[in-house]
């Protein structure tokens, strides 16, 4: 199966070919691949300009949204094909009827077929002066006709070509914009895992037993992957602050446990007493309250036995939290050992 950027690259081969129609197929294909429904719409209504037959993709096509979003789909593109289709002039012989009603396959074969028509319209041989003359003002008074067809038809396909171009232009933009961030992290998981390997293999592994889980759709491992975040937060509060028998005063001037079980209290803590006030260190500091927030969340639930009250989607942000908040910490104690 053709990957976006694939689909990406061969509509702009089609529109640099001419070909307008699998351009259009093409964005309909690309179109619904990353689930944008209106400019599936859009495309599929170049494709499909016959009402009822039209009726029946759409039905297709929205069968799971609610009716106030398929009557806002149904006007809204049918504007937009409205508007794209409308020329200056009537190609008939009805001045009113400026809308070009033709599917995007029609068009690409009804250029072809016109032209061929015009180069056929020539003076038949051995011909009278008069009769030539009268067949010569028919032809031209016809040709002009063809060819302001052509010209309509040409206008509309052009439309057609730069609603493609344009499409697959910003949803290359739209999939290299979104690659920066999955860059980003990447590097950002590739140095916590690299740093914790060398150093603590208890913290290493449980960092990539949640970030296997992360992955699964299997929601019985939603439950795993809660539990897996909370034991690497337990690891990594051992690894820098080690839990400590009876109270401990703390920084803030305030005495509190840090056993064992106290160790939201132990890392909050070395990052305290570790780092001083700056703009980095606040950064740390507000990525350490987040990560302490998710944290208690996990212990309550953890305390319950209930997995449900914390979706997928919140424990894959606090596996990120984790993970940028760890390399925070790490560039920071690089950098003052520097």
């Amino acid at each position: 199966m053709a990957n976006n950027k694939e689909i990406i690259n061969r509509i702009f081969d089609h529109i640099e070919n001419g070909d307008v129609d699998k351009a259009a197929f093409a964005c309909v294909r690309l179109s619904r691949n990353i689930g944008d429904i209106f400019n599936t719409i859009i495309f599929l209504r170049e494709l499909y300009p016959n009402k009822k037959q039209f009726a029946q993709t759409f039905y297709d096509e929205t069968i799971n949204l609610k009716k106030a979003a398929q009557d806002f789909l149904w006007k809204k593109t049918l504007d937009h094909w409205v508007e794209e289709r409308t020329l200056l002039y009537s190609l008939t012989d009805e001045p009113d009827e400026t809308v070009l009603a033709l599917g995007v396959g029609e068009m690409q074969k009804e250029l072809f077929h016109l032209k061929e028509t015009i180069a056929d319209l020539n003076i038949p041989k051995g011909m009278g002066e008069y009769d030539a003359a009268a067949f010569t003002d028919r032809y031209d008074f016809t040709k002009s006709k063809l060819r302001l067809r052509i010209s309509g038809i040409t206008t509309i396909n052009e439309r057609i070509r730069t609603r493609c171009l344009n499409y697959a232009s910003r949803i290359e933009k739209q999939i290299e914009t979104q690659e920066k961030p999955n860059l980003f992290l990447s590097d950002v998981q590739n140095k916590v895992n690299n740093y914790f390997s060398s150093r603590s293999d208890e913290i290493f592994r449980k960092l990539q037993k949640a970030s296997i889980l992360l992955g699964s759709t299997n929601p019985e491992d939603n439950a795993l992957l809660l539990a897996s975040i909370r034991r690497a937060i337990n690891s990594v509060a051992d690894y820098y602050f080690p839990p400590q028998k009876g109270e401990v005063m703390c920084s803030d001037g305030i005495t509190r446990k840090m056993g064992k079980e106290q160790y939201l209290n132990r890392l909050y803590e070395f990052c305290s007493k570790t780092y001083n006030s700056s703009t980095s260190n606040e950064l740390i500091r507000a990525e350490l309250d987040y990560l302490m927030v998710f944290a208690k969340k996990l212990n309550e639930i953890a305390s319950k036995g209930v997995h449900a009250e914390v979706s997928s989607a919140e424990a894959k942000q606090g596996l990120v939290g984790l993970y940028l908040f760890l390399s925070n910490i790490i560039e920071k104690i690089e950098y003052n050992n520097s």
